[in-house]
């Protein structure tokens, strides 16, 4: 058997923090709350200090919530610009050591440490210097998890704390994880609650239970407990490559207050950005609408402070889409979340997550996918027109084996 890939897992504070601390190092130690848009333009925090995070702010919050619970934090805006720059360096800086890098977001990064390194004797003088390259972007020293694990290299890293590293040997990620309570699994609450319910409250209790049992109990979840608890995740990496997007930009002929004027819109939108992805051979797998007012200023909606006049909604799409007839519902239903208080002048529609387009029509042909898809757009638009609630789904339930059909039949909403 080959051996299993390592890993390194480093963490550090969110590069938003960093950027501000940068610009103002009197901050250092003292209550730090960075504000950003979230989805449909609402503040939120984006980033906090241990300080205010230690009073109740903490990232993802409604920005009122956060200044209601940390009312002494100094408040400032995000400067997305910045922050590019700052990952952009980060990324550099580790890919000089290590030829696979994954950055999961603006607090975590993986390399691959597998092999050996030429100018590295040990596994963890690797480590080490990835860490000190990293420190010298960040100006300060991240923690550092070495294991042949995803979530273990993880583990390692929050136990190891800023400017240490701890390294978990092949073979011990079991033993290494056995102690830790099942909070810190990235498992449903639901899950962990269960879990402990059953008596099972560490990692290594949960280890002891065979893999059969845990799925019979919990469905998929059950598999990928028995694999984060035992260290047998897997620990491929994803490659950072910058988000590549294709938009359309429309001015409006006078600013438009009508609502159902800017809705009637939708389907030219849905004809332009199909053929902007058509002329990539490209299908979108997520959607971000931006309205702006007359005085509004330009530039990406996560740049500087969040800007007046400026309403934003973004959604992942549950497949790739590509025609107009597919982009037209998440459109609507995008337009349907906003509500600017002032007349709209321009708007912009941005197509991200792009993948290769696959031709579709001869799939249409066989097992009445045509009908499916016909069905499924319609739904879709009955959902974002008067909500999920509308339409219901029918399945058999397979522990019923009466024929009738109020016993046999299951409905959900969706």
């Amino acid at each position: 058997m080959a051996p299993r890939p390592r890993l390194a897992c480093l963490r550090f504070a969110h590069l938003a923090l960093r950027v501000v601390l940068h610009a103002h190092p009197e901050l250092a130690g003292e209550p730090v709350v960075v504000r950003g848009p979230g989805p449909g333009g609402t503040p939120v925090v984006v980033a906090a200090s241990a300080a205010a995070a230690a009073a109740g702010a903490v990232p993802g919050q409604a920005w009122r919530q956060a200044v209601l619970a940390c009312p002494a934090a100094a408040q400032v805006p995000v400067d997305q610009a910045a922050v590019t720059a700052l990952r952009r360096a980060a990324l550099a800086a580790l890919g000089d050591h290590s030829p696979l890098v994954e950055w999961t977001d603006d607090t975590t990064a993986f390399v691959d440490l597998s092999g050996r390194h030429p100018r590295h004797a040990t596994e963890g003088a690797w480590a080490a210097a990835g860490g000190r390259a990293l420190a010298a972007v960040l100006g300060e020293p991240p923690a550092v998890g070495v294991a042949s694990s995803r979530f273990t290299a993880e583990i390692a890293a929050r136990a190891a704390g800023p400017g240490r590293i701890r390294r978990v040997a092949p073979g011990g990620e079991a033993a290494f994880l056995a102690p830790r309570s099942v909070g810190v699994l990235p498992l449903p609450g639901s899950v962990i609650e269960r879990l402990r319910c059953f008596g099972l409250p560490t990692c290594g209790a949960c280890a002891g239970v065979p893999a059969a049992d845990l799925q019979r109990q919990f469905g998929p979840d059950g598999l990928r407990l028995h694999q984060l608890t035992t260290g047998r995740d897997p620990a491929h990496l994803r490659p950072w490559r910058e988000p590549v997007g294709c938009g359309i930009r429309r001015v409006l002929a006078g600013a438009v207050a009508d609502w159902e004027a800017l809705r009637f819109g939708a389907a030219d939108l849905a004809d332009q950005l199909a053929g902007a992805l058509r002329a990539r051979a490209r299908a979108a797998g997520r959607l971000r609408l931006v309205l702006r007012a007359r005085d509004a200023p330009d530039g990406p909606v996560m740049a500087g402070t969040m800007p007046l006049g400026v309403w934003w909604a973004e959604r992942a799409l549950p497949w790739p889409v590509a025609t107009s007839d597919e982009l037209l519902p998440p459109i609507l239903g995008l337009l349907g979340g906003l509500r600017p208080t002032e007349p709209v002048a321009v708007i912009e529609l941005v197509a991200a997550d792009l993948q290769p387009l696959r031709a579709r029509q001869v799939d249409l042909w066989h097992q009445h996918d045509a009908d499916r898809e016909a069905i499924v757009q319609a739904v879709a638009r009955l959902h974002d027109r008067f909500g999920t609630g509308l339409v219901w789904r029918v399945a058999l339930r397979p522990d019923a084996p009466e024929d009738l059909p109020e016993r046999r039949l299951a409905w959900r909403a969706g």
